[in-house]
């Protein structure tokens, strides 16, 4: 009975309205180790089951706020509700994310060249949007946009260096921008410094709960890590998000399942990825994994 206890709870504005997709965290009381993670759904609620008596910190991330609270478990079920301030911001109208008022500041003329960017990158013409973004820059130096654009070109490129000092100006200029932590977090995976990625990409997560790109590079992370349970879990909220033709997402849950003993499941990852992607240039790392997968279950069927 010790580990039949459970938190059910809520996270509500302070004007009770039910807050969806709020990442939740349940911390061990004396440790601050992190025992579960969970998001909200649409009436605000969230659930950790499976629990031993004792004391828990909840902490919920909604926007750039921070709510946490300390819970004590000593029956079947606790019930607790976490209140995250109403937040209120302006859009700039350059897509959906709230901006800062130091955004508000970025001159008409370095908008455009970075609307040129994005229009560039849209066509797959990355020589030429760098251009754009490099106008833009030297319009406004501490343009988070296109700083964050240009890391994540330069990313791509395999200038790690260059794409982490222009992600750190981006996050210096606007702390509040999303993108540019997990254009960090994304680069800083590359070097395989996964604890300084994951502090990088929790923060975008905070920021922007329902971008995919950050649940990705968290997997990614936690791969790194060899902690492929959590892994898997960020990675499961990357497909719910994802595009459905993203389908590198099944590989590196493969490779977690993989470093689980779960070598069914990632066989049918694999072969899934495979069909999608026949010619792809991830194809021979896919075969390799399933050949691996493979044998290990062949392997423990013969013992």
């Amino acid at each position: 009975m010790r580990n039949m206890n459970s938190i059910v709870g809520s996270v509500l504005t302070s004007d009770n309205r039910p807050v969806n997709n709020v990442r939740v965290e349940l911390r061990d009381g004396s440790t601050g180790a992190i025992v579960g993670t969970s998001y909200t759904g649409m009436g605000g609620s969230f659930e950790f089951r499976q629990l031993q008596q004792g004391a828990y910190d909840l902490v919920a991330f909604s926007g750039s706020s921070q709510v946490e609270q300390r819970v004590q478990v000593s029956s079947m079920s606790t019930s607790v509700d976490l209140r995250v301030p109403n937040t209120r911001a302006p859009n700039d109208g350059m897509g959906n994310r709230m901006v800062s008022v130091t955004q508000y500041r970025v001159p008409q003329t370095a908008r455009e060249e970075f609307r040129k960017a994005e229009e560039a990158a849209a066509k797959s013409k990355g020589a030429e949007a760098m251009k754009h973004l490099d106008k833009a820059l030297e319009t406004c130096p501490a343009f988070a946009d296109a700083l964050a654009l240009r890391a994540a070109f330069k990313l791509d490129g395999r200038d790690i260096p260059g794409a982490i000092e222009d992600a750190q100006k981006a996050i210096d200029s606007d702390g509040s921008y999303a993108l540019a932590y997990t254009v960090m977090g994304s680069a800083l995976n590359v070097e395989s410094k996964f604890d300084e990625a994951l502090r990088s990409l929790q923060r975008a997560q905070s920021l922007a709960p329902d971008t995919w790109q950050t649940y990705f590079e968290i997997g990614r992370a936690y791969a790194g890590k060899k902690d492929y349970q959590m892994s898997l879990q960020a990675l499961d909220r990357a497909q719910s998000l994802a595009p459905p033709n993203y389908s590198l997402i099944q590989l590196l849950r493969a490779n977690s399942l993989m470093g689980l003993g779960r070598n069914s499941e990632a066989v049918a990852q694999l072969q899934q990825y495979l069909a999608k992607n026949p010619n792809g240039n991830r194809v021979q790392d896919a075969k390799q994994m399933l050949a691996q997968a493979q044998a290990a279950m062949e392997s423990a069927r013969n013992q």
